[in-house]
């Protein structure tokens, strides 16, 4: 603190006349493309693949495979909706728009509902709590008088809109008081009819009728496989049973499209006429008049027909489709990845890269996903172009980035090694060029790569006789046998040694240290196991590992966390057995507990401020630079998550965002570290300006790690202090006392560890 004083007032004496210069500066921010605020969240789901679209007064409502989104018709815009903006999930089964009461009713896969008017959201989980014996989902959703009859695979459900309650549960309502599954519903006359495995049934709407009892329903139509949708249209039911569309009127059912084997996508009454999609072939429309008409389309998942008589669609390639009448079809969805997958993410081209391949776990054989890469800029997603070079790879995996080269590899679980250099793709290195060999001869898996500080490549190649590999700079490729063919992900410590993973050997780690030589003849290699004296692995089943600043080794197998504090003894003398971390589990108590226990650790990310990210089966967890105190835990119920099984984490470097990767996609949040520089930067500060309504923490980036960071008012006196967490310091915009900074410019003071160097920003706050 004297030291600060000192300096302070030496500055303010020498450059006052600067910092009021600086005054009349535009401030510095992050790039052209601000980063999200400190602590929020976003999503980063494929939106192309639309299932279910519902038309409301001024938007359309579209539910995908992996997300859910609205186009506004009057702006044009599309906004994602995820529990970022108050929706309880990502994957809506089913929709329907109550234009009297101006609700959209959202059914998701689990079977939570949520009724949205205007943007208030309702949420009712009574059928999500409900014990279900069997699969437990809601198919189809149809509004009459304020009462949403669902269909699901239990049985037919009567919900009241105004009341958001289940009015009535008809369950057992198959022969013999089985279970059946409805698959659509209509009213007609004084009858509710629902499609069903077994055909149509009908069940009398007279309050003297228990539907409850399976014996007041009746087959009125058989059909052999099932018949999936139906809707009531001017006293009629259409309906489509064992793909053929029937029209059923005054007792009678006849054929009303001679086509045997139709895809009915869905059949629906809008805007007082009935429309019918059939995949492949067309959009069928009757009018009251019983005038049909067809346009004519190939791929839609459903289809509606709007107030203004255009047709709409969902398509599985291309989001929501607007039929033109004037000109070409028109396609709307959100920025995002080309898939929900990620496998591995790396820094490249100041973008991150997302590698979208997989294998099967059980076998490693590859899965043959062709999807892959993507990057982001900080705003928006970029898929991989097509190339003819990379056209016949498909399991993108692994990947390691030369900034020095401005190089890009990409391994993959199939097909060889890519290299890209300056974003473009370059060569693919596989069994005609390099030594690298195929797996029984026929698949060359690349299951690990990392570069050394002489940005020599390190390669795994799976299940060879020689699996590890160096591909110098210059090109040059030298192989090494390990102990263990099945060699897989690698990570390279300060002195270049390497660690190498062992999937489906069950062996553990082995550490390699080739001395920095081309003698191979003192090469040392250990294997690390469960043994005591020979690694103390919580499994040899190790999934990823991590070094710390301080170079502890970190370890995440199927079993839980371990650390090895000195990992380098492992090449001499001295103990390297891997350490659980012991943690309190009461307050105040004598009781304790392994750090993550027994959790699946897929992934572990160390980011600027030396913390620790976990990525497991059960959610991210943050453990701070202590390595023994839990910052986070972020589940799908507490966060934005898709899914609690965590794979894959990764850090851009440029703005600190945490991006994690799960099973059904990837949520990424803006945590308060980031890697910090050697000397100082330009200081980048977001928010800057700070608005009346902000709320959150205002970063500050460009620094030296555990730099002191002091807010002073534009007289100089001291508002607040903090230090960097690694390149970033973050300032709650408050005083000592805890008030709210008053209006005005505040000056940023930054000093390094030693107080070699300063540097100094500006922040403005307008109330």
């Amino acid at each position: 603190m004297n030291y600060f004083k000192l300096n302070l007032s030496m500055i303010s004496r020498t450059c006052w006349i600067f910092f009021l210069s600086i005054l009349s500066l535009p401030s510095a921010l992050l790039a052209n493309n601000p980063p999200v605020s400190l602590g929020q969240w976003r999503v980063h789901l494929p939106y192309r693949n639309v299932s279910v679209i519902e038309e409301t007064k001024d938007k359309i409502y579209c539910a995908g495979s992996f997300g859910l989104f609205s186009y506004d018709r009057g702006d044009g815009f599309t906004e994602r909706l995820s529990p970022i903006n108050g929706f309880g999930g990502y994957n809506a089964q089913a929709m329907a728009y109550d234009q009297a009461s101006d609700q959209l009713m959202i059914a998701y896969s689990d079977c939570r509902i949520e009724l949205l008017k205007g943007k208030s959201i309702t949420r009712n989980d009574d059928i999500f709590n409900k014990t279900i014996v069997g699969e437990k989902r809601i198919y189809h959703i149809n509004i009459v008088d304020g009462i949403a009859y669902l269909s699901t695979s239990f049985g037919l459900l009567e919900f009241n809109l105004s009341k958001n309650e289940i009015r009535n549960s008809y369950l057992n309502i198959g022969p013999g008081g089985t279970v059946i599954e409805v698959f659509g519903s209509c009213l007609n006359n004084d009858s509710v009819y629902i499609s069903t495995k077994s055909g149509i049934y009908r069940g009398s709407l007279n309050p003297n009728v228990n539907l409850g009892i399976s014996s007041n329903w009746f087959l009125c139509k058989s059909a052999s496989v099932k018949s999936s949708h139906i809707a009531s249209y001017k006293g009629s039911i259409y309906t489509e049973i064992d793909s053929q569309l029937y029209k059923y009127s005054n007792a009678n059912w006849t054929v009303i499209d001679p086509n045997p084997k139709v895809i009915v996508t869905n059949i629906d009454v809008d805007h007082d006429k009935l429309i019918i999609g059939i995949y492949g072939k067309y959009i069928t429309t009757i009018d009251a008049n019983g005038n049909s008409s067809n346009k004519g389309i190939n791929v839609l998942n459903e289809c509606l027909l709007d107030g203004n008589g255009n047709y709409w669609y969902s398509s599985p390639i291309s989001g929501l489709a607007f039929m033109n009448p004037f000109g070409p079809e028109l396609y709307y969805y959100p920025n995002g990845p080309r898939s929900h997958t990620s496998y591995s993410m790396v820094n490249a081209y100041n973008n991150l890269y997302v590698m979208a391949g997989g294998l099967r776990v059980t076998t490693y054989a590859p899965t043959f996903n062709g999807e892959k890469y993507y990057y982001f800029n900080n705003f928006e997603w970029t898929n991989s172009p097509e190339n003819p070079l990379t056209l016949p790879l498909y399991d993108y995996t692994h990947s390691a980035f030369s900034k020095q080269y401005n190089r890009l590899f990409i391994g993959t679980h199939g097909k060889g090694l890519l290299q890209m250099d300056n974003g473009e793709p370059k060569k693919v290195w596989d069994e005609t060029n390099s030594p690298l060999r195929g797996r029984l001869n026929i698949y060359t898996i690349v299951s690990g790569l990392a570069l050394d500080s002489r940005s020599n490549l390190w390669v795994s190649n799976f299940d060879v006789d020689t699996s590890i590999h160096m591909l110098s700079a210059s090109g040059k490729w030298t192989s090494y046998k390990m102990p263990t063919s099945m060699t897989g992900k690698i990570a390279i410590d300060n002195k270049n040694n390497k660690w190498i993973l062992t999937p489906q050997a069950g062996m553990g780690i082995i550490a390699f240290s080739d001395k920095n030589t081309a003698d191979q003849s003192d090469d040392i290699k250990v294997v690390l196991n469960i043994n005591k004296g020979t690694g103390n692995l919580p499994s040899a089943n190790v999934n990823d590992i991590a070094f710390t600043k301080s170079g502890e080794l970190l370890i995440g197998t199927d079993q839980g966390y371990a650390k090895i504090r000195t990992p380098q003894n492992v090449f001499g003398k001295g103990d390297y057995d891997a350490q659980r971390v012991i943690i309190s589990v009461e307050a105040n108590s004598n009781l304790g507990g392994y750090l993550l226990g027994s959790e699946v650790i897929n992934c572990i990310t160390v980011d600027g401020g030396d913390r620790r990210w976990f990525g497991t089966s059960s959610g991210a967890w943050l453990i701070d630079s202590d390595g023994e105190t839990i910052l986070q835990h972020f589940t799908k119920e507490n966060s934005p998550l898709m899914s609690d099984n965590v794979t894959s984490i990764t850090i851009m470097e440029s703005t600190g965002e945490v991006f994690m990767g799960t099973d059904l996609g990837i949520a990424s949040y803006r945590a308060d570290a980031l890697v910090a520089s050697k000397t100082f930067e330009t200081l980048k500060i977001y928010p800057n300006p700070v608005q009346p309504d902000y709320q959150g923490d205002i970063s500050i980036n460009g620094m030296p790690d555990n730099t002191l960071v002091k807010i002073t008012d534009i007289n100089g006196s001291l508002v607040n202090q903090t230090y960097s967490n690694g390149g970033m310091a973050t300032w709650n915009g408050k005083t000592f006392d805890g008030s709210r900074a008053s209006s005005g410019v505040y000056l940023v003071f930054c000093i390094n560890q030693d107080g070699s160097e300063t540097q100094v920003g500006k922040i403005l706050f307008i109330h």
